[in-house]
């Protein structure tokens, strides 16, 4: 059955046993074929396994190899981090800015004096 493709709950209704013994018989064919590691990359997905599935099926769909995918990762990794530098220059520029409006009422405010002083002398 496994042969033919058959899907596993096809299999199970089949044979008429549970999830585990039909994933258990899975597991003993594959590892006839030298391809047990399929399951243990199942068993190490678990719930993850739908994002793993749409990740591999976007990779099949934009045809990319090995070399694409280091390279996206890298991208991402570097996104990240270019994200955290303009988060940190922008979080000094508004402290600059604060800076400067402060700077500027204190301009004001000599410049205020000044012309009150200014006005005393005339």
């Amino acid at each position: 059955m496994f042969k033919g493709r058959i899907p596993l709950e096809d299999v199970a209704i089949e044979l008429d046993v549970d999830t585990d013994t039909v994933l258990f018989y899975c597991q003993d064919y594959l590892r006839l074929l030298k391809m047990e590691w399929l399951f243990k990359i199942y068993h190490d997905l678990k719930k993850d396994f739908p994002m793993f599935f749409y990740l591999y099926r976007r990779v099949k769909k934009e045809g990319l190899n090995k070399h694409d995918i280091k390279v996206l990762v890298k991208n991402q990794q570097d996104l990240k981090f270019m994200e955290h530098r303009v988060d940190l220059y922008s979080d000094f520029i508004r402290g600059q800015q604060l800076q400067k409006q402060q700077l500027e009422q204190e301009i004001n405010l000599l410049q205020s004096k000044i012309n009150d002083y200014d006005w005393e002398f005339h």
